[in-house]
């Protein structure tokens, strides 16, 4: 038993320090993510948004078959405890992960994955994807069940220990950075492709929102073009990552709740609430930071190493004077 705990304990710190260098944690920040208390309710706010999409398509695709197979039944199924599972945090990142897959193979059954008539869904099942594979790599949050059976275990363990079943992956760089660089990937695409269209096409989007949304000033459609196509980039480049989720996931929710609150329109309530999903996903990129293969993890480093050569001098400097 003491060495299964050392093993515990070895691999917590080891991921606090892997924490630190790569996802460096601004000053604005860090009293906010060094909270359990504003986390916890925090993150499971952001599990709830996340969840709430897999609702509507479970409940739409009820209505839309008739003679559903044992295929159906199963993806039911999945989403059904998947939803459960990740409200609750109880074994979130293996139920963050199969959600992920889940979205990822519904895209082969679309019919479309363009631009027609402006239809984005598709790039939004991407986005959802992409930000669940960080709910898998950082876990629920402190406000969980996952975090609650550890800290069971011990009272000095907490939500940065690992599952012993995804250690091996989580605590490596080498697979950590690429999987999380593709979930920035998979997370953005919606908004170049959205701000590129916004771009080429401003008078039509412009009487998009008056249709939508009369009281909107259409000129606020400048600001939606610089926030889809500047905070993406950040978070693609994975610098000043923070700054760049929490951009996105305040634009998601303020332009869903704006331009998509028809609730009487199914379509208009897929929207809502996709765009609330990647809103909480976002929220969990905010938290934990970009991941291994990012220019804050890169320029944490540098600042890392150039911090203890300069402790190193020092130490130098004070042992020669005291010769």
């Amino acid at each position: 038993m003491g060495g299964i705990a050392e093993d515990e304990y070895s691999q917590k710190d080891e991921r606090e320090q892997k924490t630190v260098d790569e996802n460096p944690q601004p000053d604005l920040f860090a009293p906010v993510l060094s909270s359990d208390a504003l986390m916890g309710p925090f993150l499971l706010t952001a599990r709830l948004f996340t969840t709430g999409i897999f609702s509507f398509y479970i409940v739409n695709e009820v209505i839309k078959i008739h003679a559903p197979n044992g295929l159906f039944y199963l993806a039911a199924l999945v989403q059904f405890v998947g939803i459960i599972l990740v409200a609750l945090g109880y074994k979130t990142r293996f139920t963050a992960l199969l959600l992920a897959v889940c979205i990822l193979t519904s895209l082969l059954f679309r019919p479309s994955f363009g631009l027609d008539g402006y239809q984005v869904t598709g790039q939004k099942d991407l986005a959802i994807a992409g930000v669940l594979l960080f709910m898998f790599a950082y876990g629920p949050g402190p406000l969980s069940l996952d975090t609650y059976r550890r800290r069971g275990k011990s009272t000095k363990m907490n939500e940065s220990s690992y599952d012993d079943f995804f250690a091996p992956v989580l605590l490596n760089s080498v697979v950590m950075g690429p999987l999380l660089f593709a979930g920035r990937l998979l997370s953005t695409v919606v908004f170049f492709i959205a701000g590129s269209f916004k771009t080429l096409h401003t008078p039509v989007m412009q009487a998009y929102m008056v249709k939508h949304n009369s009281h909107v000033p259409i000129n606020l459609i400048y600001l939606a073009i610089l926030t889809q196509l500047v905070a993406p980039t950040l978070v693609l480049l994975g610098y000043k990552t923070r700054y760049g989720a929490l951009a996105l996931s305040g634009f998601c929710i303020i332009a869903t709740v704006l331009f998509h609150s028809e609730f009487g329109n199914p379509s208009e309530v897929e929207q809502f609430l996709l765009d609330f999903a990647t809103a909480g996903g976002f929220l969990f990129m905010f938290a934990n930071g970009p991941g291994p293969l990012s220019l804050d993890a890169r320029l944490g480093r540098a600042k890392r190493a150039g911090e203890a050569s300069l402790t190193i001098k020092t130490s130098d400097v004070s042992a020669a004077g005291s010769r």
